[in-house]
């Protein structure tokens, strides 16, 4: 698969196979997959999502971690213990083919000089990332904010990514949160929308992105709008169950 630039218009889905490159094991219960797709680039907009294939199982949506303009697909697998995120764990492997049907969704960047706030939830830092690589491919001159909110240490699976990711791009700035204190004072806890609400005097003129579990975007989104936020410049990838 050949680099992809950020399509001028949203694709529509198509069906594709591919061959697994990589698998990266990050967290106990997290799964990173590099797929290499038949046929070169797929076009798709940096924080879109596929739907993953595998027979005898119900095809189910996961983000794509990648941005266009990278040679792979690349997808983070949380287990859920039943259904197809157990049956990648326990069986799929680096070599493997698989199916798979992309792009969807709208919870996709936006080129824009505004500033860029995302606010992830646990594995929904995946399409988050894709967004803020696609930012900084086109549009480094306006700043982009990241909290990423998580259960604990174990689960910031990408922080050493972020944090290297910071010292490339000034304009880039990262605050990871634990639910709960740990043995690491320098790390805040608490809930990405009201650290956000607390750090800037006003949310007007962002473009916001959030993905992570429904509960957390529902109680969100109204946080942002009365801290200043454009509720048409606030789009959201809410994951369900």
């Amino acid at each position: 698969m050949t680099a992809q630039a950020e399509p001028r218009v949203t694709p529509a889905p198509r069906r594709l196979e591919g061959r697994i490159a990589a698998i990266e094991m990050p967290a106990p219960d997290t799964r990173i997959l590099k797929v290499d797709v038949d046929g070169g680039a797929v076009p798709f907009r940096a924080g879109q999502y596929a739907m993953l294939h595998a027979e005898g199982f119900e095809p189910r949506a996961f983000s794509i971690a990648s941005a266009p303009h990278q040679p792979y697909l690349e997808f983070h697998i949380k287990s859920t213990g039943r259904g197809l995120s157990a049956h990648i764990f326990e069986t799929w492997k680096k070599g493997d083919r698989i199916g798979l049907e992309a792009p969807f969704g709208d919870h996709y960047w936006r080129a824009s000089a505004r500033p860029l706030l995302a606010l992830a939830g646990g594995v929904g830092i995946a399409p988050l990332k894709a967004i803020i690589e696609a930012h900084f491919e086109h549009a480094a001159q306006s700043p982009a904010h990241l909290y990423w909110g998580v259960r604990d240490t174990a689960h910031l699976y990408l922080d050493g990514f972020f944090k290297e990711f910071a010292q490339k791009h000034h304009g880039f700035h990262y605050v990871p949160l634990l639910a709960h204190a740990e043995d690491r004072p320098a790390l805040r806890t608490g809930f990405v929308g009201p650290a956000a609400t607390q750090d800037f005097a006003t949310l007007a003129g962002f473009n916001i992105y959030m993905a992570g579990p429904g509960a957390m975007v529902e109680a969100t989104l109204p946080l942002l709008v009365k801290h200043g936020a454009d509720k048409e410049s606030v789009f959201s990838d809410a994951f369900g169950p």
